[in-house]
């Protein structure tokens, strides 16, 4: 079995509650990962700004204006995408704008103890961390930990969740487990990314 993000089995997790179809937005969705984890009579619309391999997605740069309606999607996703924009504030707003109902958010914890190890004795947070100079790079923009995302929805939310992404393992599973439980106390050090989840009734 191929490593998948604990995200989308936590996504899926929620969503299999909803008694209703739901329209569902996944911006940001490069090949529909999502798409495989919701139930099969929700309405599912991908938005990248690249085309991927065997997905149908609406081409539109995420750093601009969101060309949808008002109030067009029950749902919103936003899966690891706002670390890579310009004004994550302002991408916030149109979310807000377009959704009617639920906004799915996840943001990696740079914070997280297998990077501290990383950057202690390599130098390095990962390949989304580098210096190129080139302006198209798949990077992140802003440092996000538990403390920053807390702070950052406080100041532009309201109504929101936050629940605490233990990192996938495979045969190592028993690590995942006592990850998950240690991140309910210190989440910034053993939570691999966090999902927010905004209610807007």
């Amino acid at each position: 079995m191929n490593w998948v993000d604990q995200k989308f089995f936590y996504i899926k997790n929620i969503l299999k509650k909803s008694k209703y179809k739901k329209k569902i937005l996944d911006l940001g969705c490069r090949n529909q990962i999502l798409k495989k984890f919701i139930p099969d009579n929700f309405l599912y619309t991908g938005v990248d700004i690249i085309q991927n391999d065997n997905s149908d997605n609406i081409l539109m740069d995420l750093n601009k204006k969101i060309l949808f309606d008002d109030n067009s999607y029950d749902y919103v996703f936003s899966l690891d995408i706002m670390e890579h924009l310009d004004d994550p504030i302002h991408f916030l707003k149109e979310i807000y704008r377009i959704c009617n109902e639920k906004i799915f958010i996840v943001l990696p914890n740079i914070a997280y103890y297998e990077k501290r190890i990383s950057f202690l004795l390599k130098g390095s947070l990962g390949n989304k961390y580098h210096f190129s100079g080139n302006k198209f790079d798949d990077r992140h923009k802003w440092f996000t930990n538990y403390f920053f995302i807390c702070n950052f929805f406080r100041k532009n939310s309201t109504n929101f969740i936050i629940h605490n992404i233990p990192k996938t393992r495979k045969r190592l599973k028993y690590l995942m487990y006592f990850e998950r439980f240690l991140s309910k106390f210190m989440p910034n050090i053993f939570s691999w990314s966090f999902l927010i989840i905004i209610n807007k009734n």
